[in-house]
Order: C-alpha cells, then sequence, then structure tokens
C-alpha cells in the first residue's frame, strides 16, 4: 500500500504542476481547438454533400444491394441521338449479364423493384426490340428493372405566354428517369416521365412562373414554344447559393421531353443535324444528347463504371465518366488535392450542365477542407508523439514499480470482495 500511497502523492504534485504550467496549457487548448476545428470541417463536409441529392442516388436506392451512380458526358463534337442511347442500354444490359448482374442474383421473382418513394423503375427500350410489333407483356421483373437511366441535352427555348415572352430560357431537354435521378422540389403540380404519351409537358422553375404569370398556381397553363402549344405540368424551386448561381443557376430554367426541345429550341450541347419536316410542319434537330445518368448494380467496386464506358463503343477520349457514389469520399477528394494547379487544365470540350459544374466546385472547396482537416490531424498526432516520448525519458518508474503497483491492485480487490463475502453471509 505504500506504493499506491506514493503514486497518490505523485498524481497530487502533477496536477499542481499541469495547473502552474501554463505553456503546457495554452498547447492542450490549442490542441483541443484543433479537434474542434477538425469535427466542425467534417460536419460542414457532410452538409455539403447533402446539398447535391442529384450526386446522392445510389445512397437511396441501395437498401439492399450495392449501387453505383454513374453519370457520362460526351464531347460536343459528338452527335449523340436517342437511338445511340437505346444502343448504349442493349450494351450495357448485356454487360451486367456478363459480370453476373440477374434479376434472380437481386430480387426475387415476386417482387418488383421500387425506389425509395415505391415508385416502380420505367421499363427501359432494348434496341433489340425496336420496330418490332409489340408483344404481350412479360410477367415479372426484367433486367430494365434493376436501373434507372436518364439523358439530356442542353438549351434554349423561346416561351410565350398571351403578351408576355421569355426568350432564350435556359432549357434542359430529358428522357428517361430524369426526375427520379435529379430529385428537383416541387412547389406545384407533378413531374413528367417517359411513359407520358404527349410529349408537350414541360416544368418551369418558380422564377419564370412569376415571370410569365405573376404567381407559382400555373399547373396545366398553356404556354406556347416555338408557336406550339404546351402545358405546365409542375413549378419547382430553384436552388440558391453562390456555388448554384456560379454553375448557371443565376437564370431561370424550363425542363422539358428531348423530343420537343430537338423540334422548337436550339441545341447548345452537342452536334446536331436537321431531320426530314416532321408531321407538324417544322424541322426536327438529331443529337446533341451529351449527359446519360444510370443507378445500377454495382457488386463490384468499379465495375458498374467500367461497364458504362464500355457500352458507348466511344473512345475515351470523346467521352468522361465518373461514378458518383465515392466521388466525395476521402480519396477521391484527396486526389483533387493532388491535382491542384493542373485540374482546370481540361482537355475535352463538353458542355457541362449546372449539376455537374456545381459537383465539379463543391470538389474544389471540399478539397480545401480536406488540407485543413489533414493539417489539424497531423498536428495532433505528432503532438501525441511528441508527449509519450517525453513521457517516457522522464519517467520515475521502472517496470518493476507497475508490476507491485498491478499486484498491490490485486490484492486491495480481492480483500474487498473477502469482506463483501462476509458481510453478505452475516446478513
Amino acid at each position: 500500500m505504500k506504493l499506491f500511497n506514493f503514486e497518490i502523492n505523485i498524481d497530487k504534485q502533477n496536477i499542481a504542476a499541469f495547473f502552474s504550467n501554463r505553456k503546457r496549457n495554452i498547447i492542450l487548448i490549442v490542441l483541443a481547438a484543433l479537434f474542434v476545428i477538425n469535427l466542425i470541417l467534417g460536419a460542414v463536409s457532410e452538409h455539403i454533400v447533402a446539398l447535391m441529392p442529384e450526386m446522392n442516388g445510389a445512397e437511396r436506392w441501395s437498401e439492399n444491394h450495392r449501387m453505383a451512380q454513374i453519370s457520362l458526358y460526351f464531347t460536343e463534337d459528338q452527335m449523340v441521338e436517342e437511338d445511340g442511347i437505346k444502343r448504349l442500354e442493349y450494351n450495357l444490359e448485356k454487360k451486367m449479364t456478363e459480370v453476373g448482374i440477374t434479376v434472380e442474383t437481386y430480387y426475387d421473382l415476386d417482387e418488383l423493384p421500387a425506389n425509395e418513394n415505391n415508385q416502380q423503375v420505367i421499363e427501359t427500350i432494348r434496341i433489340e426490340d425496336m420496330g418490332e410489333e409489340p408483344k404481350g407483356e412479360e410477367k415479372g421483373p426484367k433486367l430494365s428493372d434493376l436501373y434507372a437511366s436518364c439523358y439530356s441535352a442542353q438549351g434554349l427555348v423561346t416561351i410565350s405566354f398571351e403578351n408576355r415572352t421569355a426568350e432564350n430560357v435556359n432549357a434542359i431537354g430529358v428522357g428517361g428517369d430524369f426526375f427520379i435521378i435529379h430529385p428537383l422540389t416541387l412547389v406545384a403540380g407533378s413531374f413528367f416521365d417517359k411513359d407520358s404519351l404527349m410529349k408537350d409537358a414541360v416544368i418551369i422553375d418558380e422564377e419564370l412562373a412569376w415571370q410569365l404569370f405573376g404567381s407559382s398556381d400555373v399547373i396545366d397553363q398553356m404556354v406556347s414554344i416555338g408557336g406550339i402549344p404546351h402545358y405546365i405540368r409542375g413549378v419547382v424551386k430553384k436552388d440558391t447559393g453562390r456555388m448554384r448561381k456560379a454553375a448557371g443557376l443565376d437564370e431561370s430554367y424550363v425542363y422539358l421531353s428531348y423530343d420537343s426541345l430537338s423540334r422548337y429550341g436550339e441545341i447548345l450541347s452537342g452536334r446536331t443535324q436537321s431531320k426530314e419536316a416532321s408531321e407538324d410542319g417544322n424541322t426536327a434537330l438529331t443529337g446533341g444528347i451529351n449527359c446519360y445518368e444510370v443507378i445500377m448494380p454495382n457488386p463490384v467496386d468499379g465495375i458498374a463504371l467500367k461497364s458504362v464506358k464500355e457500352s458507348t463503343g466511344v473512345d475515351d477520349k470523346y467521352i468522361y465518366a465518373i461514378d458518383n457514389t465515392d466521388r466525395f469520399s476521402f480519396f477521391s477528394i484527396l486526389k483533387v488535392i493532388k491535382e491542384f494547379g493542373t485540374r482546370s487544365m481540361w482537355g475535352k470540350p463538353i458542355f457541362y450542365p449546372y449539376w455537374e459544374n456545381t459537383a465539379r466546385g463543391w470538389e474544389d472547396v471540399l478539397g480545401v477542407l480536406l488540407f485543413f482537416r489533414i493539417l489539424c490531424v497531423m498536428i495532433l498526432v505528432i503532438s501525441l508523439v511528441i508527449w509519450i516520448v517525453h513521457l517516457y525519458r522522464h519517467k520515475t518508474w521502472g517496470s518493476r514499480d507497475i508490476i507491485e503497483y498491478l499486484a498491490d491492485k490485486k490484492y486491495e480487490f480481492e480483500s474487498r470482495r473477502r469482506h463483501y463475502e462476509k458481510e453478505k453471509d452475516l446478513l
């Protein structure tokens, strides 16, 4: 017990020395502040990632199986048509089968996959079925039920309502499951999907609604695009913030079918050519699709990205593909830091949509935050190592003292246990 009492005295002396050592107190306060700063920067980083729901689709879908969200962009010199997207998805389904992604593997045959809102994934048209007569409805889930995909082109349209006109409005011509992958915030109305028989539905943002109608309550109102009637299906809230505005959301946007954009608007995102006059007498464009997105099974890291790239049949110098699933992970942002100074040297002419510009901008911010987080952790680790070395070099005890101290503690514990048992027997 003597050793134990000696240790208590040493502790009291150390405590007194601790509070009297001003330099040590300052160092500990600084280290504690660095630890708190690291936690705050981590929370800020998570908040930033949460600001981009269009990049977190795989997380929303990965309830039972590992999923990946892939974004594929074509250079502006490529003329990508809707038929090209169908060929891509036909090749993609073959790739999925080759790597063991099958309906039987992922779902019970009596079940149909659904997203987080219990909306059934829309079937993808296969290239092999093009031009054939409709067949009887297949029973049970199909391979196309395992993924959701969309494509889009960017351009301009002029929208008129009575005596009001909004010229050269930024337009996104979409196809597929665009509004499943891009969960925009609805203010009123609803979205449209690829199953819609009519291609005259449009979605506008609040700012454009007020500009044309002086209200956001404009569902089913008719507007004219290229002299052709279109109907407002929904009104969405426009995302705000410095990064969103810099990415292109400083102006109004309209979302319409790719068919309407190609017929009645101007496509800027890729090479196009005119088609023969359509039934309504207007010349339509073909091509200009520069963005393809898919949320699909990813049983092995990187297999989804590899499958999508190979399914294009296009050389890598004409495309840019990225897996958004781990885009903002530690190692991915670390790569952004390593590319500092060269990241802006982009040799591929790609017309990025606003959501990709937003992601690239936030990647740079996350890189800065991660740099300071790493700096904080390094300082903490180095300080801890120095403190441990200092304690070891100035230790006033040896291994024998530790053994005697532990033996003393063991004796104390056994004595108390025997005393407790005696009191229990007496009761």
